[in-house]
């Protein structure tokens, strides 16, 4: 990936990568978990200001990093880089093993739903469809990274779309809520503000995250000492403010106590009937989630074999995971290795979806810790780096600083109060890396 030939992803493309990263499933259905937690509408957008204060910190930290090493593996190499193999070994190993695998297999999984209620498919139909899309996406992926952007700037494009009609609709045609304002006490899941706003942190977060998959490809960038840091702040902040907007857009039609009610009918549905109809609204939002799930997955699944390959050229993997197509660029086991994880992750969810779910949302905790060292990973390397490095960010080390700051808060907030016993199992994940490295090691040398 670090010929000249192989950097054919424009700005527009990276930016759509970053955005497709970020903006998935977790805007339908998060906001009336934070709605639980913060029953206050103000307090409630408060916390989406903050998870867009904490999306920019990270965002910044990325592009002054993927500016200063644009190489292939993105963040598994600034970790490397400041911290040593074993630290950027065990991100790779939470990452790849876990978050991104078993991930994938959780939204291939809500596609198929979608496409099932569309098209009136049986329960086999839905699994079928799910491997299916793994299989399309990978198959994607194997025809080069051009090829899978512009797939996903289409998959951008109409998540845009629909997430701007409920936008219009719910900003114009509402003048005050059609449902209760105030929060039920039946349907509160904290007793205070700041207790509401540390349960709620990780829920925010998890629907900004996604800003770094553009790091993993950075070779396949065209200029990617300028084109990196301008496609990740650009498309954290267009995030940003689509979220800010489709929130308001959530108060205006529903209320904080319609969005937080607890209901046989998801919340995102209950507002697109609303705002557009029962019959319109109810195919409108399947359609706009299965395109949302999809987008996802092509952004997830085309950028995230870049960290196989850097580990694979570094000789802490099997060095075929390395290999790179000579016509397309594609890296062909990488690929098709992901593919075989996600549809082993499809295989247990159809027999044990909740085991599934609860080991993705431990390890999502396990990677924050990779996101706090991610900041300081900047910090530690600006001297060496020098003050003349390609992007530097406005008040350094103000970002770094705060994006490391909020990634120990929740961190430590998640493992001593919100989830211990849920927590634990993702730094149960951690240990059985770290031992894995221990025995790799040697062999690698």
């Amino acid at each position: 990936m670090t010929d000249a030939a192989t950097r054919k992803l424009s700005l527009f493309d990276a930016t759509m990568l970053v955005m497709g990263g970020i903006l998935g499933i977790g805007i339908f259905f998060t906001p009336p978990e934070i709605a639980r937690e913060v029953t206050e509408p103000g307090a409630y957008l408060a916390m989406w200001g903050l998870g867009a204060l904490a999306a920019l910190s990270g965002a910044m930290t990325f592009a002054e990093l993927s500016a200063a090493y644009p190489r292939t593996g993105g963040w598994y190499v600034f970790l490397r880089e400041a911290f040593g193999a074993r630290t950027s070994f065990l991100f790779a190993w939470v990452v790849l093993l876990v978050v991104s695998t078993g991930a994938c297999a959780l939204v291939a999984r809500f596609f198929s739903a979608q496409v099932a209620e569309l098209a009136g498919l049986g329960d086999g139909g839905e699994l079928a469809v799910a491997a299916g899309v793994v299989l399309l996406v990978t198959g994607i992926g194997l025809a080069g990274l051009k090829s899978g952007a512009l797939f996903q700037n289409l998959c951008m494009l109409l998540k845009i779309a629909a997430v701007g009609t409920f936008i219009v609709f719910g900003l114009a045609l509402f003048a005050e809520p059609a449902e209760a304002v105030a929060v039920a006490a039946a349907d509160r899941t904290s007793d205070g503000l700041v207790d509401g706003m540390l349960g709620a942190s990780l829920s925010v977060l998890f629907s900004y995250g996604g800003w770094q998959l553009i790091s993993y490809i950075a070779p396949a960038v065209k200029d990617p000492e300028h084109n990196l840091p301008r496609a990740i702040v650009m498309g954290v902040a267009g995030v940003a403010v689509i979220y800010l907007l489709v929130n308001l857009a959530y108060l205006r039609v529903l209320g904080i106590g319609g969005m937080a009610a607890q209901s046989d009918q998801p919340m995102a549905n209950r507002m697109a009937e609303l705002a557009l109809g029962a019959n319109v609204g109810a195919t409108f939002i399947t359609a706009a989630m299965a395109i949302s799930a999809l987008g996802f997955l092509v952004a997830t699944l085309i950028t995230t074999p870049g960290i196989y390959v850097a580990m694979a050229r570094e000789g802490l993997f099997l060095r075929a995971f390395g290999w790179m197509h000579p016509r397309t660029g594609a890296p062909v086991v990488a690929l098709i290795s992901q593919c075989v994880l996600v549809l082993l992750y499809l295989a247990w969810s159809a027999y044990d979806a909740a085991h599934v779910d609860t080991l993705t949302g431990a390890v999502v905790f396990a990677e924050w810790i990779f996101h706090g060292l991610a900041g300081l990973a900047l910090i530690t390397l600006a001297k060496r780096l020098g003050p003349d490095r390609p992007f530097r960010s406005l008040w350094f080390p103000l970002f770094p600083a705060t994006y490391a700051a909020l990634a120990a808060a929740i961190v430590v907030g998640n493992l001593v109060v919100t989830r211990p016993q849920v927590t634990m199992l993702g730094v149960g994940v951690l240990a059985v890396g770290w031992l894995v490295f221990a025995l790799w090691k040697p062999r690698s040398r």
